[in-house]
């Protein structure tokens, strides 16, 4: 009969080992996090204590706080999966289903804030499946461009596969109403078609669509015209861009000091979340933003060059179009934030207050962990297990 010791040698000799994932880039992801964390604590405190029966300033860090939590487990947990797994187009197909059905459920039984169906509600939670679209939507069209080799030949076959169910979830999420959610699910996916090779003459007739469209939607919407006329200084409500541009300015060189705000005091609304970056500019100053930026640049930077490692065509344009799709939020933030584009709801990602976003933005990026990890990858196991290898062999 084997020992035990004989037993937990056999089982560790046949395991398969995974490589370390990029070091470099989860602690970049995981010092974001933290500072995101502190942010929305120092941006949120002063109206939590107001709106909470209980007086406590805690209440939207602690639920802030859970979000990071659950969405550092989701990293954790799914960045053992092998991301290649995620490449079949089937699976992608009816996940695409799935999330439109969830978009158009919204428009139905959604819970409605400041005008907008936006959320689902269970219990006490709540859900935005827009959010959902971002991921679904960029893994569907890589299964697409990395096993339909048709939509590189034909104009018809990149439309149907590639482009209608794009058109899809943006519609979906512009009706909702939410433009800024269009704009990123439509980005991500056109990313993919670039970063994959697709010809430029297939976009041209939808980038002209995707312009009428925004003109359609201003039509039919005239609050996104009154944020034009303010962006273009032709009067209109533009109080929570002169309370941002006023937060940011009088932050100076290094800021006011964490949680020494006055922002936070009900004069910019909903601070923790479109207009963060207001409040890090008060509290850190011109040097806080700066460092933030080069670790977004950093981290995009990490995730591409891990992206150009991966051993398929998938991880490749899944990699490159999430790292794009997450400047682009960064750069649309910033830009409204400063009064360089129109007021729009794009969220400051891993830094504004929100759970679905975190969630779902964790498990973008384990798929990169993933890469980086090498799965698959036989190595040497611990010294600890080889040292035990060979007392068994000498035995």
């Amino acid at each position: 009969m084997a020992s035990q010791k004989q037993r937990r040698m056999r089982r560790c000799s046949g395991r398969r080992y995974w490589s370390q994932p990029d070091r470099a880039f989860t602690l970049a992801l995981l010092i974001l996090t933290i500072f995101g964390l502190l942010m929305v604590f120092s941006a949120s405190m002063y109206t939590s204590s107001v709106r909470s029966k209980t007086g406590s300033g805690y209440t939207q860090f602690i639920k802030q706080a859970v979000y990071v939590v659950l969405g550092l487990g989701t990293l954790w947990l799914s960045s053992r999966f092998d991301y290649r797994k995620f490449d079949n187009v089937r699976v992608a197909k009816y996940a695409i289903i799935v999330t439109a059905l969830l978009l158009g459920l919204v428009l139905v039984v959604g819970s409605e804030v400041n005008g907008a169906k936006r959320w689902l509600a269970i219990g006490p939670l709540t859900f935005q499946p827009s959010e959902l679209a971002k991921l679904t939507g960029i893994i569907y069209a890589s299964s697409i461009v990395s096993q339909k080799k048709e939509v590189y030949t034909s104009f018809w076959k990149f439309t149907g596969y590639c482009i209608l169910p794009m058109v899809a979830l943006c519609g979906l999420a512009a009706v909702e109403p939410s433009l800024s959610a269009a704009m990123a699910i439509g980005f991500g996916m056109l990313c993919v078609y670039f970063f994959s090779g697709i010809k430029f003459r297939y976009f041209v007739p939808y980038i002209l669509l995707i312009i009428a469209a925004v003109g359609l939607a201003l039509i039919l919407q005239p609050f996104r015209l009154d944020r034009i006329r303010v962006f273009m200084g032709k009067g209109g409500a533009d109080y929570q861009i002169r309370q941002s541009i006023l937060a940011i300015g009088s932050g100076g060189i290094f800021g006011r000091g964490l949680g020494n705000g006055k922002q936070k005091m009900l004069f910019l609304p909903e601070l923790q979340n479109d207009f963060i970056f207001a409040n890090i500019g008060e509290e850190c100053g011109l040097v806080g933003c700066v460092l933030l930026l080069i670790l977004y640049g950093f981290i995009i930077y990490r995730g591409i060059k891990i992206a150009k490692h991966a051993k398929t065509k998938f991880g490749y344009v899944y990699g490159c179009s999430v790292m794009a799709l997450l400047g682009f939020q960064v750069i649309v933030n910033v830009a409204v934030a400063t009064n360089i584009m129109p007021v729009t709801g794009m969220a400051l990602p891993f830094i504004s207050a929100g759970g679905t976003s975190m969630i779902i933005l964790f498990f973008m990026m384990s798929l990169i962990v993933n890469m980086s990890r090498k799965p698959g990858r036989k190595v040497n196991p611990p010294k600890r297990i080889q040292h035990q290898k060979t007392e068994g062999k000498k035995a």
